[in-house]
């Protein structure tokens, strides 16, 4: 009897296993394809600020959370994964929604030209320029958009009112028409210079997305917006235009491991760096759109790489290495660079840049936008080539003279969109303290700020270090475009570098600069 009774409580473990095993891997959608009840499935693979991540490593310390620590698979091994879902579904596309070509040492190599060749090995079928692509100057960005061997979709970027590039591109795939139109956040003008502003506008992207739907009306099966406006953005957009079925998210860095549905659009967003991949399968029935599902894809395997981008990669990977090889000094501590934290709360390694540009500017405050910086860097040595991994943006040393109330208004500023974690504004700070109250609606949030333990004189004038960043406007900010420069100086990783020159060693802490209270999530939202 005993045998029976086992036999029959394998059988069940084993049909539990089964079923969780088809619950977890086989979706609905997928069960009615194989059943005939959809006619076709098309399958649309989707990367999203890459900044020029084509190296695999074992982990992106610096994305998302302490929590959540993704290995940055690298260009060569999500062709990998393209591949093997085309060998799964040949009618499958792989599209980019932005911000490909700046922000690692790779990048930096003769101006993103080892990530174009990595690129045009992929296969893409579109991509969207992204706020950061015109980063290395809008006469390089627009070299790479002749070099690379796809098409670069924006419905809203223009230059002397003439559309810089095609607004949608329809491709035939499975007996189906896909539309992709692009997208680019009016905020990308901050990344152009002063005279370049005079040529260039970035039009409203509702109007020009709602003039390109009509356009294009009864051409496509599907259409598909590539955004680089901001998932935030993207729902606003969903909640006042028809047309558009799925919204693909760039800018934000958010990964979303589900699709969210506004009205009749799915939003999704594929995350960054190339820690995972978006995958929306597109299920049609009597030839019409009849479901969409999204899911993401990470691997961990550096040796599934595609050996000819790998080579390219690894020629570029060389190059940077000899170029940033330099140790400038060591950390007695790791440096906490995650992205979550910079944008929320004080950290160590902000208050270690932030003292540094008020030193050498000879300043009494410093500013500095949390997300300037891109990565943490461990405890020990300290080399050229992981500074530049953490701040890669080509961002300069810049002195004004200001009074205090300006500094009051840019701290609340910052704190706008506390507690969003994607919040790059969020300032942090050197030779002052602020409190903030998180419970207060936003634009009330500032208690206090103290300077030399008393409250900052708002009619005084101050001596401030920022980034020409700041000072141009970047993240919104207003409160020092009628500063006065005093002085201009070297990029902050270059100014981060002397410093760790001087000091040899550095041990930074978090000694309450930063401070908030009446937190509605507990001691703190990310620790």
């Amino acid at each position: 009897m005993r045998k029976y009774v086992n036999i029959i409580v394998l059988a069940v473990l084993l049909i539990f296993f089964g079923v969780y095993y088809f619950m977890k891997n086989v979706t609905w959608d997928e069960v009615l394809l194989k059943v005939g009840q959809y006619d076709e499935k098309i399958t649309i693979m989707n990367t999203a600020d890459i900044h020029g991540h084509i190296m695999f490593a074992d982990n992106a310390w610096g994305q998302y959370t302490t929590e959540n620590i993704y290995g940055v698979m690298g260009l060569p091994v999500v062709k990998y994964l393209y591949d093997k879902e085309k060998q799964s579904n040949p009618n499958t596309l792989i599209v980019d929604t932005g911000d490909m070509f700046h922000g690692t040492n790779e990048a930096n190599v003769d101006e993103g030209q080892g990530i174009v060749e990595v690129a045009n090995k992929m296969g893409y079928t579109a991509m969207i320029p992204g706020s950061n692509d015109f980063n290395f100057g809008i006469d390089r960005f627009m070299e790479i958009k002749d070099e690379i061997q796809f098409p670069m979709l924006s419905a809203n970027l223009y230059m002397d009112e003439q559309r810089m590039f095609e607004p949608y591109k329809i491709v035939d795939i499975g007996g189906k028409r896909i539309a992709f139109i692009g997208l680019l956040t009016p905020q990308a003008l901050r990344n152009f210079s002063g005279d370049q502003h005079q040529n260039i506008s970035i039009k409203d992207p509702e109007q020009e997305v709602t003039a390109v739907l009509n356009e294009i009306k009864g051409q496509a099966d599907a259409v598909i917006l590539l955004s680089h406006l901001g998932d935030d953005t993207d729902v606003q957009l969903a909640e006042h235009v028809d047309g558009i079925d799925l919204i693909l998210s760039g800018r934000r860095h958010n990964l979303y491991t589900n699709a969210v549905k506004v009205r009749n659009t799915y939003i999704a967003e594929a995350g960054a760096w190339t820690t995972h991949v978006g995958i929306a399968n597109l299920y049609f029935k009597d030839g019409k759109l009849a479901d969409i599902s999204w899911m993401v894809k990470s691997i961990r395997d550096g040796g599934k790489a595609d050996p000819d981008m790998a080579e390219i990669a690894d020629k570029y990977h060389a190059v940077a290495m000899e170029q940033t090889k330099e140790v400038v000094g060591s950390s007695a501590i790791k440096l906490n660079g995650v992205r979550t934290q910079l944008r929320t709360q004080e950290t160590n390694f902000a208050n270690l840049l932030a003292d540094a540009m008020r030193e050498k500017a000879g300043a009494e405050i410093a500013l500095l936008n949390g997300g300037g910086i891109r990565e943490s860097i461990d405890e020990g040595e300290i080399s050229l080539y992981q500074l530049n991994s953490a701040l890669p943006f080509a961002n300069s040393l810049i002195v004004v003279e200001m009074k205090g109330d300006p500094i009051y208004k840019a701290i609340e500023r910052g704190l706008l969109a506390y507690p969003n974690g994607t919040n790059g504004a969020f300032l942090q700070v050197s030779g002052i303290k602020y409190v903030f109250d998180a419970s207060k609606p936003a634009g009330e949030r500032l208690v206090e700020v103290t300077y030399n333990g008393e409250p900052l004189a708002k009619d005084k004038l101050y001596k401030v270090a920022i980034s020409d960043y700041l000072y141009n406007g970047g993240d919104n900010y207003e409160e020092f475009k009628d500063a006065e420069v005093l002085d201009t100086g070297e990029l902050l990783m270059n100014v981060l570098a002397d410093y760790l020159r001087e000091k040899k060693v550095v041990n930074p802490q978090e000694d309450g600069r930063i401070e908030a209270i009446n937190l509605r999530y507990g001691s703190g939202l990310f620790n």
